[in-house]
């Protein structure tokens, strides 16, 4: 799976996740210092600073639920360099069902 960092967009060459162990290559394609956090249910994950040109890979066993995955390098995530992954389908309990349709206690109005 890599990550494709570049002034200022994260890239990830893989859409949906299933619970479990991956490695993230972030490789700086950009001309900024860059590096990748991924932080969620499973913890915080990063890799070291990259020069332009430099890769380096983060390793993390993902559980289920929603994952922020951005540049901690200053101002950048606010510049773009952020996304969000979901792992496992949905990182919430499904909310509750409504209650069952009864007979109405209106008669349409007659």
């Amino acid at each position: 799976m890599t990550a494709d960092l570049t002034d200022f967009h994260i890239a990830l060459s893989q859409k949906s996740f299933a619970p479990g162990a991956y490695a993230f290559v972030a490789k700086n394609d950009g001309h900024h210092e860059h590096a990748l956090e991924i932080e969620g249910p499973s913890g915080e994950n990063r890799t070291r600073t990259l020069a332009p040109g430099a890769s380096d890979t983060v390793r993390v066993t993902l559980k289920s639920g929603t994952y922020e995955i951005y540049c901690p390098v200053d101002g950048h995530e606010d510049l773009g360099m952020k996304t969000e992954i979901t792992v496992g389908g949905a990182g919430a309990p499904p909310p509750a069902s409504p209650a069952p349709a009864g007979p109405s206690d209106s008669d349409g109005g007659y």
